[in-house]
């Protein structure tokens, strides 16, 4: 009689936590969609996303894939996160709320999947769910859900996560298949987002803790199965494989953002302006974590830092380190919460700086995690000893997380469009010269060009050497009329970078509507030299070819303006007007 009872007890067991799962699974995808259905009925915004979607209106085809996985676009290599664009052109086209939908999708995902890592790892049912919970509330995550040119932030943590899994599957019970599975799910996610380079780090640290496999470590009760130990010199022979993908996809990356310019030197900011710069920024990260106001698109890249506010915050962080480092054996979570957090944002911390951002919300869609756990699990052993525990645990969770939800709404609805976007970017910056020049793009677009025209003056008096206003001027006064106010503009343009392509480009056009092709041949080669992929470079080239007589020049580019785009009619007209006027030369002059 004793066996059926025991086994009738583990059964109820197992089957009222598996309820239990469930339940909370579904808590975690009401409170989700209850914050971000909104995003359905979102536009896309100015910033980037335009370009994002242009470049990715393909077909499904092997063509499709061979680009995907041999561009740059965007400083990047994220082949992966291009194929999910060109699905979702080919599902909904130009309509922007499958995008966003698809966005969605992925966030619950990720934080379902977090959810049964944790508790895998840990054994801990609600500890776990809070930190999912987190994840999928927190306002500081918006920005990688809402804003649809961060689909690789919500696509890339998919693939983060499932190699988690995939490890502590691994761990139990090791063998070359469950490496191999490892190794495969984080090559997938580098081609998703280069900033997963950290994972063999992460996965370290989840070696000390909840693992639990350092042999010489301090040995953590196991809620779960135990774990064999290792030594950490095995554990650090065991991730080279894994390391060697991060060296590869580092390498890729940084040749990228070179081919672009994104990288700044360090005439634009020295080495200790950015590691100034770094340590205000994880202080910054920690601040809005708890504190989330200011929250904002853009936050740029400060002129100067103060020895006294830049040392405030390395003092800060290595007194916090040291202090977290002495609790590593009596709160080893903390250890690994801390170091998480720390090492995850290392690629974007901005030791080598791209762009011209301090910091980005979207940079904290992994690296909060490790904050998360460490405040999940610190809350519990803070309140284990107190009377009323469990009821005092499950109020300031459901508290914090009512706070967070209430700020990720209102965060949230920022990104219905380029004008909410940004207009909240001024309010919060009104220096804010980029914000000026995306709504001067926007208004124009609307048909106002004398609007459109006072934000781009908006964006010049606040940065005089921001070349984008001054072409973004230039197109708004050409179609208004003023030939030589636009033109220029872009020289303007073009004297405070020598590389602007669309000044390039825009020059060629109007010089060509002048009817001065030979200048108008001068600056659209430029244009093609510095963005040899523009389609339309290449086809404007060819028109301007055909009016100096040169058809041989002409054919060449419109053949690559319909090789880089197939679906322009224009170019493939062109090409033929072009080939019929080659004809007639030589039946015209057949020597």
């Amino acid at each position: 009689m004793t066996y059926p009872i025991v086994f009738w007890t583990f059964t109820m067991t197992k089957n009222h936590l598996f309820y239990k799962k469930i339940g909370i699974v579904f808590l975690l995808i009401a409170s989700t969609l209850a914050l971000y259905w909104q995003v359905s009925g979102f536009d896309f915004v100015g910033y980037d996303d335009s370009l994002y979607i242009s470049l990715a209106s393909k077909d499904l085809s092997l063509s499709s894939i061979a680009w995907a996985f041999s561009t740059l676009e965007f400083a990047n290599w994220h082949p992966l996160t291009w194929l999910s664009l060109i699905l979702d052109y080919n599902l909904f086209g130009s309509d922007p709320s499958g995008y966003h939908i698809t966005n969605l999708i992925f966030h619950m995902t990720n934080t379902i999947l977090l959810f049964l890592c944790l508790h895998a790892m840990t054994g801990s049912l609600y500890r776990s769910a809070f930190v999912a919970a987190l994840f999928a509330l927190h306002p500081l995550h918006v920005e990688s859900v809402a804003w649809v040119s961060e689909r690789k932030d919500v696509l890339s943590a998919l693939f983060w996560i499932l190699t988690m899994w995939a490890y502590v599957s691994y761990t139990r019970k090791p063998g070359i298949l469950k490496y191999a599975t490892v190794f495969a799910l984080f090559a997938i996610g580098l081609t998703a987002k280069p900033m997963l380079v950290t994972l063999p780090f992460v996965l370290l640290l989840l070696d000390y803790w909840p693992l639990a496999r350092i042999r010489n470590g301090y040995v953590v009760p196991a809620n779960i199965l135990p774990m064999e130990k290792k030594s950490i010199p095995f554990l650090l022979l065991e991730k080279v494989p894994l390391l060697a993908l991060t060296l590869s996809s580092s390498i890729v990356t940084y040749i990228a953002q070179n081919k672009y310019h994104a990288v700044a030197s360090l005439q634009h900011a020295s080495i200790m302006h950015r590691v100034l710069n770094a340590f205000n920024s994880y202080v910054a990260y920690l601040g809005k974590t708890i504190w989330f106001q200011d929250l904002s698109a853009f936050y740029p890249y400060p002129k100067s830092i103060g020895i006294v506010g830049g040392g405030s915050s390395i003092l800060l962080i290595f007194s916090m380190t040291l202090l977290i480092a002495s609790l590593a054996k009596t709160a080893p979570y903390l250890a690994t919460g801390w170091f998480w957090f720390l090492g995850t944002l290392v690629p974007v911390i901005g030791i080598i700086q791209v762009g011209s951002r301090a910091m980005a919300d979207r940079y904290t869609y992994i690296p909060l995690i490790g904050i998360f756990i460490a405040i999940s699990w610190g809350l519990n052993h803070v309140l284990e000893r107190r009377p009323y525990r469990k009821p005092l645990a499950a109020f300031a969770a459901v508290f914090f997380l009512s706070v967070c939800s209430v700020a990720a709404y209102h965060q949230a609805s920022t990104w219905t469009n380029t004008f909410t976007l940004f207009k909240n970017a001024l309010d919060l910056n009104w220096s804010d010269y980029r914000a000026y020049n995306i709504i001067g793009v926007a208004t124009e677009k609307n048909g106002d060009h004398e609007r459109a025209l006072y934000y781009f003056q908006m964006a010049l008096k606040t940065n005089p050497q921001y070349d984008p206003a001054y072409v973004n001027a230039g197109n708004t006064l050409r179609k208004m009329g003023r030939i030589d106010n636009a033109i220029h503009c872009y020289r303007k343009a073009l004297q405070i970078n020598q590389k602007s392509a669309d000044a390039e480009y825009n020059l060629g056009i109007i010089l060509m509507e002048k009817n001065l092709p030979e200048e108008a041949i001068h600056h659209l080669k430029k244009s093609i030299e510095i963005k040899p992929n523009d389609a339309d470079a290449h086809n404007n080239l060819g028109i301007a070819f055909m009016k100096t007589g040169n058809i041989k020049k002409a054919l060449f580019h419109f053949t690559e303006a319909q090789r880089l785009n197939p679906k322009s009619l224009e170019a493939s007209n062109n090409l033929a007007i072009a080939h019929r006027r080659m004809n007639d030369d030589i039946r015209h002059n057949p020597h």
